[in-house]
This record gives structure tokens, C-alpha cells and sequence, in this order.
């Protein structure tokens, strides 16, 4: 990949948007570029061996933990222009979950050293930091919540919102109402391991909100015609 394309990428990046030309210049001559094909690991949960700030520059990729049962949990999916790893980059801990590729995929890396010497004269970069490392917080706190306190359905509502709340598009529906669209929405196995239950559960709950023209599937896409209802569902619930 050419230099002026992983500037632009990283340009396009909230982390990065702020540098200077000169910056992600630089920048993108320390970036390190990486192939991973579907179902390749990229990191371990619990792993010290690899310190460094993951970008995604093409596909997707599933943040999961394991149980001691063996089950995995998905804490969330990123896609083109997504990161990951950044907790360890400042507090130089093991990995706190596993990363998987769910599809061919193609990785940007900054390693833990040359992120820490721009963080040193970037401040920008130190407050963007901040601001994702909040949201992955507070996303994490309402899956955590959900799957301690909540039924099946006000966990896949809640699923649905936290996937409305990161990429969630609203585009005028076939009858002139505003819709949200998710955009090659995750597969029901997904939906299952990111609350906590089973495809099967995940077909019934979907079936339920949709026969209540709450969501409907439209090809690889879920639209969500009434998300207050979905809202209520999830607090009710």
C-alpha cells in the first residue's frame, strides 16, 4: 500500500484527524501492513508479546472474550477505519480481549513506541484518545449490564442500539419516514455471541420485532423503522 493512501486513511480516522500533513507523513512511514484471512487470529486475549495500535484499513473484525466454559462473548465488530488495541498502548498490560478476523482483512500497525513519541507532542492526539477509549467504556458497561440483568429480547434490543449507536445510517424509507439502516448487518451468530444467547433465540427475538414492524431485513441490511419501540423494549426488559 503506497504511503499517500495510508495517510489518507489514517486522515479519515477521528484518532488521526487532527495531525498535521507533516505528522501523518511521518506517521505513515512507521505503519507496518498486514494480511489476515477469514477466521485468522490477530491478537490474544491475555497475550504481552505484541504492543501496538491496530487500524483497519479493509474488512472486519470480532473483539470477543472467552469464558471459562469455552463460550465466546463478542464485546464488538470493526470495520474499514476502526482501531483497536489501544488500552494496551498505555498501560503496556496483556491484551484484554482477542481479536479475530471475520473476513479478509487488511491491518495497519503502529507500534506501542512510535505512538508514544507523537503522543508526547500531539496533544490532540492524547484527547481523541480519550474520547474513544470513553465510548468503548460506556458501550462495554451497557453490554456488561444487559447480559447481567436483562431477558433475551432487552438483550438483543440493546445489542441493536449499541450497533445503531456506532454505525447506524438514517436514510428516508420506500414510504417517504425516516429509517436507520445497519449496513451488512452482523450474521444471527454474531447477534447471539454479542448477547449472550443462541441463533435460535436471536431468529425468534427478530421474528417478534419485525412481526411488530419494529426491524425488517433487507438483504445483508437490518432497518429499524421504529427505534423508539426498540428503546422501550430494551428498558423494559
Amino acid at each position: 500500500m503506497a504511503e499517500c493512501n495510508v495517510a489518507l486513511l489514517l486522515k479519515g480516522v477521528d484518532l488521526f484527524s487532527e495531525l498535521t500533513e507533516e505528522q501523518l507523513s511521518q506517521l505513515s512511514s512507521l505503519v507496518i501492513v498486514n494480511d489476515y484471512v477469514r477466521d485468522e487470529t490477530i491478537i490474544l486475549e491475555k497475550d504481552e508479546s505484541i504492543r501496538a495500535l491496530f487500524l483497519i484499513a479493509e474488512g472486519e473484525v470480532k473483539v470477543y472474550v472467552t469464558g471459562p466454559d469455552g463460550k465466546e462473548t463478542i464485546l464488538s465488530l470493526l470495520s474499514r477505519g476502526d482501531s483497536f488495541g489501544e488500552m494496551s498502548l498505555i498501560d503496556d498490560e496483556p491484551r484484554s480481549a482477542s481479536v479475530k478476523a471475520v473476513q479478509p482483512t487488511k491491518v495497519l500497525i503502529i507500534r506501542r513506541e512510535h505512538f508514544l513519541e507523537l503522543l508526547k507532542t500531539t496533544p490532540e492526539l492524547a484527547t481523541g484518545l480519550l474520547v474513544q477509549m470513553c465510548r468503548r467504556l460506556r458501550n462495554a458497561n451497557r453490554q456488561i449490564g444487559s447480559l447481567a440483568t436483562m431477558s433475551v429480547f432487552g438483550r438483543v434490543a440493546g445489542t441493536i442500539l449499541s450497533l445503531i449507536e456506532d454505525r447506524g445510517v438514517r436514510i428516508r424509507g420506500r414510504n417517504g419516514e425516516m429509517v436507520t439502516v445497519i449496513r451488512n448487518r452482523p450474521t444471527q451468530q454474531q447477534f447471539a455471541e454479542m448477547s449472550g444467547t443462541t441463533r435460535e433465540t436471536v431468529s425468534r427475538v427478530f421474528s417478534a420485532l419485525a412481526s411488530n414492524g419494529i426491524i425488517s431485513l433487507m438483504g445483508k441490511d437490518l432497518v429499524i423503522s421504529e427505534e423508539s419501540k426498540l428503546h422501550a423494549v430494551n428498558a423494559k426488559e
